[in-house]
């Protein structure tokens, strides 16, 4: 629904939507999940403080999440200008094997992009 909201341009009320969600979903992926996607709106935004403590907290509730790790990357880290960290997040993305090709590719791509390694050798 969050993301319904976010595609009609209402992005306050996304925002709304995960923080109501965060008051009701008690496992740890699922609350995971909805701290990364309000981390990627706020940063979308602008508010990458926050944006960072809701990608930090999704990590530690969730570090095996590729997308997690690949999102605070290209979202919050090289925007900042830490582009070190943030290759440390796509190495980490691509280390986690994500299920579908085309998200592999897309780590593979955003390493190579922004100098992070030479991305064949990541996938070992």
């Amino acid at each position: 629904w969050a993301l319904m909201e976010k595609e009609a341009g209402d992005i306050e009320r996304a925002r709304e939507l995960l923080a109501r969600g965060l008051q009701h979903v008690i496992y740890r992926r699922g609350r995971a999940m909805l701290l990364s996607t309000l981390g990627g709106f706020l940063a979308a935004q602008g508010d990458y403080e926050t944006a960072e403590a809701h990608f930090r907290q999704a990590l530690k509730l969730d570090e095996r999440n590729a997308h997690t790790h690949y999102h605070f990357a290209m979202r919050v880290l090289l925007p900042t200008g830490r582009r070190e960290e943030a290759c440390r997040h796509l190495r980490r993305a691509l280390e986690l094997r994500p299920r579908k090709a085309n998200h592999r590719r897309g780590i593979e791509a955003a390493l190579r992009r922004h100098g992070c390694s030479d991305a064949s050798r990541e996938r070992g």
